[in-house]
C-alpha cells in the first residue's frame, strides 16, 4: 500500500504505480484553489483518494451504478469521503479511454477533487448533476470546447444524465463555461450551494447559454 497525506486528501494506491509522487504533488500544488472556489478553508472530514485496480474499481462501479459503464475511470463518493481512481493501465486496457496519459489523469482526479469539495457545500444531487459536471470539467482544466447546444435535450441531461448519452460532458461544460464567463461569483456561489434556485433558474441558464454559443460561433 503506497500513501501519503495532505492537509484535505490522503492519497493511497493499492498497487505499486511509479507516477505516485506525481499526483501527490500534483494535488498539492491545486488543492486550495479548489477549496478557495468553494470557499472552504478546510474539508471537514478529509477525502481519501484511492488509485485502484481494475477489479477494485469495478467492484465499487457495479456498487454505484449497477453495472460498468466503459468511460468512467473515476468516482466520487460523498457519503464515504473517498474519491477512487482507475490507473493508467487499466484505464487503457478496460475503458473507453485508450490514450490516456498521466496528464489527463491528474485533470480527471482534480475533477474528482472538485466534485468531493462540492458534495461538502451541497450534497443535492436532485437534478443538479449536469451543473458538478459543468464546474469539474471547467475547474480541471479537461480538455473540452464549447459545443453547439441545439442538440441538446436539456430535461434529459437534467434528469438522467449518467444515462444521456454522447456529449453529456461536452453540454454540462458548455453551460457552466458561460455561467463562470457571465456571472458574478455571488450569483455563481448561490448556484453552487442552493440547489432549489438552481432548479428554478436551469433551464433559463440553458437557454442563455444556447444564445450565447450561437453569438460566440457566429463571430468566429
Amino acid at each position: 500500500m503506497m500513501k501519503k497525506e495532505l492537509g484535505n486528501f490522503i492519497i493511497t494506491s493499492d498497487i505499486d504505480i511509479d507516477y505516485f509522487d506525481s499526483i501527490f504533488n500534483f494535488v498539492l500544488k491545486n488543492e486550495n484553489n479548489i477549496l478557495n472556489f468553494f470557499r472552504l478553508k478546510k474539508l471537514p472530514q478529509k477525502f481519501n483518494i484511492i488509485i485502484m485496480s481494475y477489479e477494485s474499481f469495478k467492484n465499487e462501479e457495479i456498487k454505484r451504478f449497477g453495472k460498468v459503464i466503459d468511460y468512467i475511470r473515476g468516482i466520487t463518493d460523498g457519503s464515504n469521503h473517498a474519491v477512487m481512481i482507475l490507473n493508467i493501465n487499466d484505464q487503457i486496457e478496460y475503458t473507453t479511454h485508450k490514450d490516456a496519459t498521466l496528464s489527463d489523469t491528474l485533470s480527471m482526479i482534480l475533477h474528482e477533487a472538485v466534485h468531493a469539495c462540492h458534495y461538502t457545500v451541497n450534497n443535492d444531487l436532485n437534478q443538479t448533476i449536469w451543473f458538478r459536471e459543468g464546474l469539474a470539467t471547467n475547474l480541471s482544466g479537461q480538455n473540452y470546447s464549447l459545443i453547439d447546444l441545439s442538440d441538446c435535450n436539456f430535461d434529459l441531461l437534467k434528469n438522467d444524465f449518467n444515462n444521456y448519452g454522447k456529449n453529456n460532458y461536452a453540454f454540462a461544460y458548455t453551460i457552466v463555461y458561460y455561467v463562470l464567463q457571465s456571472y458574478n461569483q455571488e450569483e455563481v456561489y448561490r448556484l453552487i450551494i442552493d440547489s432549489e434556485y438552481l432548479r428554478k433558474r436551469s433551464n433559463e441558464i440553458f437557454s442563455e447559454a444556447k444564445e450565447y454559443v450561437s453569438k460566440e460561433k457566429l463571430s468566429r
